[in-house]
């Protein structure tokens, strides 16, 4: 398991241009489900000896350590008793077995969070009826075991750990077990996204991605300050993470600094949830703030601009073409030559996935 995991952090941390493999996995999990019950964590459960009908779970104790990077939930029916014995226990996500022993499963599960590569382990504790073997791979939401009798008279029980491996983005961590898979419901696998484009800013180049394929690489220019991440107003830097295309334009355009977007404009949703809710955690923005960003990428709508956190980033040209190498031009945005922004122009559309990475 150690030595999957070091493989995992190597390949992260070499993301380049050449070895887009972290992103375009064809494997990552596609969200997170409840592991008991519904997969939504509401729907009811039939007990298949007393008949009884238990609208949801009771979670009776929860542990978050920040410091290790890990939650814990452990779950009791609410029936009580032992009437949760043989209920089935479900994986929460697509992944592989890392560890079994009696009463106990690990699992690993990778996966793309606002546009980075992430890497958690689940466990599942107080089981029994569990074939899987280490190195088995297991679908989303697949039966694995059942819930095992309690032992010594006490009421049985199902204790389901988590475990980051990997940096965990500060607008999701930390945060308790059910939190998680309510915020991991739906992630994007961008292997299986007709059309992705990435942004590495380390590169300097975009890549427009189609069904896991890199079909087109294109130098780009950053920001004046663009190898850092953008967080207020500004600050001349470009964001990191997973936005989309909100808004389409061509040239040529009019205002002061008109000829500095060239033949194309192509406006992203930044500031996105995820740069809203690591604001509002360091006191950048007020809640109202925070929910109104929110509510703007939950309807497609442009980004709120006037923020602390600014606005208004996206890819377009620049007043002439620049040479070969590295430039920081912009005061955010990702810049393009005119032919390359005409020929991502034509290839994207409004909702085509961003995603930008360091």
């Amino acid at each position: 398991m150690k030595l999957r995991i070091l493989l995992w952090l190597l390949c992260t941390c070499a993301l380049s241009a050449q070895d887009l493999g972290p992103l375009l996995a064809p494997d990552l999990a596609e969200g997170f489900d409840f592991p008991v019950g519904g997969a939504d964590g509401t729907a009811g459960y039939i007990h298949p000896s007393t008949k009884r009908r238990y609208k949801s779970w009771k979670v009776t104790e929860t542990v978050v350590d920040a410091l290790a990077l890990e939650a814990r939930e452990i779950w009791n029916g609410s029936g009580g008793d032992d009437t949760e014995v043989n209920q089935p226990v479900h994986t929460m996500a697509a992944g592989t077995v890392t560890e079994v022993k009696d009463g106990e499963v690990w699992l690993e599960h990778r996966f793309i969070e606002n546009g980075q590569p992430q890497h958690v382990l689940t466990g599942y504790a107080g089981i029994h009826a569990c074939d899987l073997k280490p190195g088995d791979t297991v679908k989303r939401r697949q039966k694995i075991a059942l819930i095992a009798p309690s032992l010594n008279g006490a009421q049985s029980q199902l204790t389901i750990s988590l475990r980051h491996l990997l940096y965990a983005e500060a607008a999701t961590w930390p945060m308790s077990l059910s939190k998680f898979i309510h915020s991991h419901r739906r992630l994007l696998v961008p292997a299986k996204e007709n059309r992705v484009v990435i942004a590495v800013k380390h590169s300097y180049q975009l890549h427009v991605c189609e069904k896991g394929r890199v079909k087109h690489t294109l130098p780009m220019a950053l920001g004046q300050d663009g190898r850092k991440r953008k967080t207020t107003d500004g600050d001349n830097r470009t964001p990191v993470g997973e936005y989309r295309i909100t808004q389409k334009a061509r040239g040529p355009f009019d205002g002061e600094y008109g000829a500095y977007l060239g033949a194309v404009w192509l406006r992203l949703n930044y500031p996105n949830a995820y740069d809203a809710r690591t604001a509002l955690i360091e006191n950048r923005i007020t809640k109202k703030e925070h929910d109104r960003i929110v509510a703007a990428e939950l309807h497609g709508s442009l980004a709120p601009t006037d923020t602390s956190m600014g606005g208004g980033i996206g890819i377009h040209g620049w007043i002439s073409d620049w040479p070969d190498g590295h430039h920081h031009l912009t005061w955010g945005c990702l810049s393009l030559r005119k032919a390359d922004l005409i020929l991502l122009h034509d290839q994207v559309s409004k909702g085509t996935r961003v995603l930008i990475v360091p």
